[in-house]
């Protein structure tokens, strides 16, 4: 499994496998197109570091991770993957409920209602490093674009460098830490 800041569960692993399968088949229909300009229209953040062949090859090693007993860490590539995946399908699934009039849509045994983005990234990211580096001068985290400005803890993504293999590699943590919510915060809350 994919080493999240809280510890995934059957849920989130259903939701996030879902996610990433669903981008996946989106890169696809891009990459069997050869259509580089239409990359960079539907992913301007993900343009700009990967490939449509580097982030079809990334997705698919994330999604074995992510069903994988084993727990692995990710790089500040593979978190700006992963959330481009979980908000673009969060996107889709929202306007798919509003479209159809309904409540919840079902999942690998799962009901699903609306999906929140910020929760998600509250609840199960370690940091949004990552993130901040896609903000402009206004810091507005809605209007996803590259800024030179901001001292990453990676500068190769904050100047829109693509990875290099090694940066790709997933690594097996050997001792996990997770984060274990107050009890406050567990119960009924909105899926992130």
């Amino acid at each position: 499994m994919l080493y999240f800041r809280t510890k995934p569960d059957p849920v989130w692993i259903v939701f996030v496998d879902q996610a990433l399968r669903w981008e996946l088949d989106e890169i696809r229909k891009i990459s069997a197109s050869n259509d580089s300009h239409a990359w960079l229209i539907g992913y301007p953040d993900l343009g700009r570091v990967f490939t449509p062949y580097s982030a079809l090859i990334t997705l698919e090693a994330l999604v074995v991770a992510n069903g994988a007993k084993m727990v692995y860490h990710l790089t500040d590539y593979h978190w700006l993957l992963v959330y481009e995946c979980l908000k673009n399908y969060g996107l889709w699934h929202n306007d798919e409920l509003e479209a159809q009039s309904i409540p919840y849509t079902v999942i690998g045994g799962y009901r699903f209602g609306s999906i929140e983005v910020e929760t998600i990234t509250e609840r199960f990211f370690w940091d949004d490093d990552f993130i901040t580096l896609l903000c402009g001068d206004t810091g507005d985290v809605e209007e996803l674009h590259w800024c030179s400005r901001v001292k990453p803890s990676n500068p190769d993504l904050a100047y829109g460098l693509c990875p290099h293999p090694d940066q790709l590699k997933l690594t097996v943590v050997e001792e996990v830490a997770w984060w274990v919510p107050d009890p406050q915060e567990c119960g009924q809350w909105r899926l992130p």
